[in-house]
């Protein structure tokens, strides 16, 4: 519960100043660019991520790091975060900043897990299905894991649709499990 409620107020305040200021998009594309940073060094990540290392060092590293190549009000954005010792959340913040980012665009963005890869004529059907049912334009992301045995489960923010093969056969254990004999 904590973490939704910092990354909605986080994300909320940023994305107020960047609507204001018309640098929603700049700021969407510098935070993930700076997320991706964090994930490709683990070394930067390790250090923005630990509770020991003092804030003053973590946002001269970032300064160093991605200071000239960011807008102020993103650098000023994550030094506040550090400072209030919030980057444990900085993930979530991003989420919940895109998400809105979107919402003013008319976009939602859906996750789509499968047991096996979708195939492409499917796609195409797929987003149009999910467009027509949300009513906005949609961006999905594609993931294949095989312990769903079949079927797909699409997420459309908190909406989930599990369609697995390993919901029906979880469902079909509950209904035998509640089956009474004699």
């Amino acid at each position: 519960m904590l973490k939704g409620a910092v990354a909605e107020r986080y994300a909320g305040a940023l994305f107020g100043i960047a609507q204001e200021k018309g640098l929603m998009e700049k700021i969407e594309e510098e935070l993930r660019g700076i997320l991706e940073a964090l994930d490709a060094s683990p070394d930067f990540k390790r250090v923005f991520y630990h509770p020991q290392v003092p804030a003053a060092v973590k946002k001269e590293i970032v300064k160093e790091a991605v200071g000239g190549q960011v807008e102020t009000y993103t650098l000023n954005f994550i030094n506040v975060l550090l400072d209030a010792r919030r980057e444990v959340f900085f993930k979530d913040i991003v989420q919940e900043y895109t998400r809105l980012v979107n919402e003013t665009r008319n976009v939602v963005e859906v996750t789509v897990t499968s047991a096996v890869e979708v195939p492409a004529a499917y796609k195409d059907e797929l987003v149009a299905a999910l467009a027509k049912a949300t009513g906005k334009e949609v961006r999905v992301a594609y993931e294949k894991k095989t312990e769903i045995l079949g079927g797909l489960v699409i997420r459309i923010g908190n909406r989930v649709i599990d369609s697995s093969v390993a919901r029906q056969l979880e469902r079909l254990r509950e209904q035998i499990r509640q089956i009474r004999v004699g």
